[in-house]
């Protein structure tokens, strides 16, 4: 299992960067996230008209830009035109939706991490996983550790474990899956990501016995926090990174 590379030190993942202090998957929010004192950032990325990678969340565009409709019908020229930050306050305006490439770029300056969750529309997932992929291994450096890759596609997961047998692989749960040892001990996952909200110590237990690591989202308070850690769980995701680091380091009163 290639889970020895994985060090959560500290055991935080900025959630699309720093995004209670930042419009989410820019490139702010990522240089945010470092300020705050993580190492490791989680962004989701997916194709343009153009087959370009861009990091973004929605399939569409209107909640996080000044535009509208789907990502997947904008070319990357389109999306860059776009505002992707005023939505989040005023002070942003300006920022823009970031290639992969952009993001990696920055996350080498910085020697940061990240937990790349790949998103595709349908019938695009072999393409979305060659495309980041092939950036991964051109752009990543070997100053920080190399990435996670996550998705909740069974079918990405296979298509990059297809195309890369040292890829770390994070096998994603919204809701609870029987099978979930299955499969990830067929594709050599790393790490399983899970929703906190249907953890319990048991189903902890069950996981960290495969010796993987064991990631929950989205974390967002301190008392929470050092209750998964008291389970055993490796990291956490955080919309509010400095928050939660505070915590680790300052007794949560008793309540």
């Amino acid at each position: 299992m290639l889970n020895n590379e994985l060090i959560f030190q500290p055991p935080i993942i900025a959630h699309r960067g720093a995004s209670a202090f930042a419009p989410e998957n820019t490139l702010v929010a990522f240089y945010k996230a470092k300020l705050m004192g993580v190492n490791w950032v989680e962004f989701d990325v997916m194709l343009t008209a153009d087959d370009e990678v861009v990091v973004i969340h929605d399939e569409k565009l209107n909640r996080t830009t000044n535009g509208s409709g789907y990502v997947i019908n904008h070319t990357l020229l389109d999306l860059q035109k776009l505002d992707a930050g005023s939505w989040f306050d005023p002070t942003f305006k300006g920022e823009k939706i970031p290639t992969l490439i952009e993001v990696i770029d920055l996350l080498n300056q910085l020697k940061l991490s990240a937990n790349i969750e790949i998103k595709a529309q349908q019938g695009k997932e072999e393409l979305t996983v060659k495309k980041v992929l092939s950036i991964i291994l051109e752009q990543w450096k070997n100053n920080h550790s190399k990435p996670l890759i996550s998705s909740f596609s069974l079918q990405i997961l296979e298509y990059v474990r297809k195309y890369s047998s040292t890829s770390l692989l994070g096998f994603l749960m919204d809701e609870w899956d029987e099978e979930w040892k299955k499969i990830c001990d067929r594709l050599n996952c790393t790490a399983v990501n899970v929703n906190y909200k249907i953890l319990t110590l048991e189903r902890v237990q069950s996981i960290k016995s495969t010796k993987r690591k064991l990631l929950a989202y989205t974390v967002n308070t301190a008392k929470l926090a050092k209750q998964l850690f008291s389970w055993g769980i490796d990291g956490i995701f955080s919309d509010c990174p400095e928050k939660i680091l505070r915590s680790l380091v300052t007794p949560v009163p008793v309540k």
